[in-house]
């Protein structure tokens, strides 16, 4: 692979076309409603090719560029284009990644970048250590009709309410871990649980992968200290949630968990 040579990489960022996508403490950096894009310095790690010019990711200090500003991921994901969102949304993970693993994890030393920034070797070792995601269930359940299980974490407002989700455990098939979750979460039983789309989330590096599921209508509670309510909600609540009406609260736009539901709105 390209990236994996550093002396094409070398020559990539001495492109004047390549730019990076600039991150610090505060968040992305925008302007204007897009990335602000700089010239990518020694340190930056390579994303991807766009229209034949090179992207990287590079983290600054809280001054920053000379325009724009900082705004955090899920900010910015309100605010920047679809294929901006998801620039920043890689960025963010896999720069978060490095802060998190300069050292090995198996004797100690101080590891390097390699592979334009998606391996780390440790030079004592020869360890290699490579980004990590972590596998997490969301689910849309709902009892066949105009019913949908909502729950609200502790520490969200009063009205918010989103689907159930939880992290796959080792051993675990992603059925599995989600019946678990859900009947961890709210005591309720699935009946059928059917694969239906994913999304990157990088808070810090997870990817979304959501389901949909049947069950009895019964009477959920929470099961754990995750969730402080776990409840039915009928359709024509949702609908006016939607809208941005009403008490309930709904995900945001760019969540899949909001994607979910509104598939689920959409067919009736």
């Amino acid at each position: 692979m390209l990236r994996g040579r550093p002396e094409w990489l070398d020559a990539q960022r001495g492109d004047p076309r390549a730019g990076a996508v600039l991150m610090s403490e505060q968040g992305v950096w925008i302007d204007g409603g897009r990335l602000v894009l700089e010239r990518p310095g020694g340190e930056a790690v390579f994303l991807g090719l766009m229209d034949g010019a090179a992207v990287f990711a590079e983290y600054v200090e809280e001054a920053g560029p000379p325009r724009g500003r900082p705004a955090g991921l899920r900010e910015a994901a309100t605010e920047l284009p679809a294929g901006d969102a998801a620039l920043a949304a890689y960025a963010g993970s896999l720069l978060a990644w490095h802060r998190r693993h300069g050292f090995c994890a198996n004797c100690g030393a101080q590891t390097e970048i390699r592979d334009g920034g998606h391996e780390r070797v440790c030079p004592s070792c020869g360890a290699h250590h490579f980004p990590r995601t972590d596998p997490v269930v969301i689910v849309r359940v709902s009892d066949g009709g105009d019913g949908l299980l909502l729950g609200r974490q502790a520490r969200w407002p009063e009205g918010r309410f989103s689907l159930l989700a939880g992290y796959v455990e080792p051993g675990e098939t992603l059925e599995e871990a989600v019946r678990r979750e859900v009947l961890e979460e709210s005591g309720v039983a699935l009946d059928s649980v059917t694969y239906l789309a994913s999304q990157p989330w990088p808070f810090p590096s997870s990817l979304m992968l959501g389901f949909s599921a049947l069950a009895e209508r019964g009477d959920p509670s929470p099961g754990d200290d995750e969730l402080a309510e776990v409840r039915w909600f009928e359709r024509s609540e949702i609908e006016v949630a939607a809208r941005g009406e009403g008490e309930l609260m709904l995900a945001p736009a760019y969540s899949i968990a909001r994607r979910l539901v509104d598939a689920w709105l959409a067919a009736g």
